[in-house]
């Protein structure tokens, strides 16, 4: 049951809200406020998070640097430690050569020692030949001086064989 005065009344300008049903002025300043909150609590927030984000990439870049510098510390101590190696090996290298060397020396002087002690033993027998040979022409030489040849001649066949080994040789 409608009026007739409700329908001659004019339609309301906003869609047909009655008065009561419109948004007012503060609501929607109100609905603005909290937008603008909501979105100044999240611009917040995200700020925030880039800080954080970039005081991390900071320190991420400080590491690095640091990281770089031991590395490079590290490297030349590698480099040195190869060269250390390289002299190490080179001077190992020299002095087994010259063990080498001086062991052949070594056996070639034991060798020339054992012959020179074969030598001298040599010399030996045939000194102490030619005395005993040299002590019985001596010998002979006095029996001849007294006319006592027989004498002479057995001192003589004595010792022969001790004189013919100290000419041999």
């Amino acid at each position: 049951m409608t009026s007739t005065l409700d329908a001659q009344r004019p339609a309301p300008p906003d869609g047909g809200l009655p008065p009561s049903r419109r948004p007012t002025k503060w609501l929607r300043l109100g609905l603005l406020l909290m937008a603008g909150a909501l979105f100044a609590s999240i611009l917040g927030y995200l700020i925030d998070d880039q800080v954080a984000e970039h005081e991390h990439l900071d320190q991420v870049r400080v590491a690095l640097s640091l990281t770089r510098h031991r590395s490079a510390e590290v490297t030349r101590d590698l480099t040195q430690l190869r060269h250390d190696i390289t002299l190490l090996t080179a001077q190992v290298a020299a002095n087994a050569a010259t063990w080498n060397q001086d062991q052949g020396e070594l056996r070639a002087a034991s060798t020339a020692l054992t012959i020179t002690q074969a030598d001298v033993s040599q010399q030996s027998s045939r000194i102490t030949a030619l005395h005993a040979c040299l002590g019985g022409v001596q010998q002979a030489l006095n029996a001849l001086a007294i006319n006592d040849q027989p004498s002479a001649v057995a001192a003589l066949h004595s010792v022969s064989s001790s004189c013919t080994a100290a000419s041999s040789g």
